[in-house]
């Protein structure tokens, strides 16, 4: 009874850990399964692979580690490129837990005494037939007609005279004045809106100004454009910019409420700034 135990108990431990060949004897080239497993509870360490399983033995494929019925197994593909016999070592799953090593040998093909290697045949020559003609002769049919047609109705088209219509540049005191003017009719201030007037009204100045001398006053501080403006208006049109300019960032930023007379006055400023400085008109002599 004992020693049937001890077989049984034999058994179960040599089955536990496995390293499997398909076969131990493959062609070059030919590809086969190597599998491995063991008892999840017997299991430390889990070998790892790269490109080899061992040196001059490749692996192709590296399958998943795959957990059932208290095991965990992992299959892989390989091949061998060069004849030989090549060593698989013992895989060690834990101090307890080996399993044996295994032995592939890889074998060269076999020519029959006396083969000779012989040159790859060319491709044989099929005569031609009306299948290999007909696709040429259509495309030609096909390409004469285009010809034909782009001769007929492009090139002999007398070309239209495209009159272009000169653009409209509506100058930028005109486009300010037509918002001021819209802006005052809007009553926005008197509303109770007067941040949002003052805000307006310091954006058609800034733009009209950007549009008028050419730089970027929509992105800029009022001191910024106040110091760009110094060499481009006079002492009073730069004071009356200032005002405006100085009051808008007061009922924006600082939460000032001018007064009704501040705000029908930064109306006129920005008016009669837009007039002082557009540009004039060149007349022709």
């Amino acid at each position: 009874m004992k020693q049937l135990l001890a077989l049984l108990l034999i058994s179960n431990f040599s089955f536990a850990q496995t390293a499997n060949l398909d076969t131990n004897s493959i062609l070059i080239g030919e590809q086969i399964n190597f599998s491995i497993s063991n008892e999840i509870s017997a299991t430390e360490a889990w070998p790892t692979y790269e490109e080899f399983l061992v040196e001059g033995v490749e692996i192709i494929k590296e399958g998943k580690l795959d957990t059932s019925e208290n095991l965990i197994s992992q299959n892989f593909i390989i091949t061998a490129w060069d004849s030989g016999s090549y060593y698989i070592p013992p895989i060690a799953f834990s101090a307890t837990s080996k399993t044996e090593g295994l032995l592939l040998n890889v074998q060269t093909i076999t020519l029959e005494e006396g083969a000779q290697l012989k040159d790859i045949k060319q491709p044989m020559e099929a005569p031609i037939g009306w299948s290999d003609i007909w696709p040429w002769l259509l495309g030609i049919l096909i390409l004469a007609i285009i010809i034909f047609l782009l001769k007929k109705y492009v090139f002999n088209k007398k070309e239209s005279v495209k009159i272009e219509k000169p653009k409209v540049v509506i100058p930028a005191d005109v486009t300010a004045l037509q918002q001021l003017t819209k802006l005052n009719e809007e009553q926005v201030w008197q509303a109770g809106n007067i941040k949002q007037y003052h805000t307006e009204l310091s954006e058609i100045i800034r733009r009209y100004t950007e549009d008028r001398f050419k730089f970027i006053a929509l992105e800029l501080a009022t001191d910024e454009i106040l110091s760009e403006l110094k060499s481009k208006v006079n002492n009073e049109q730069l004071a009356s910019i200032t005002i405006l300019l100085q009051r808008a960032d007061l009922a924006k930023f600082a939460k000032s409420k001018p007064d009704a007379n501040e705000n029908k006055e930064s109306m006129q400023l920005a008016k009669h700034f837009v007039s002082q400085t557009k540009q004039q008109e060149i007349k022709n002599g």
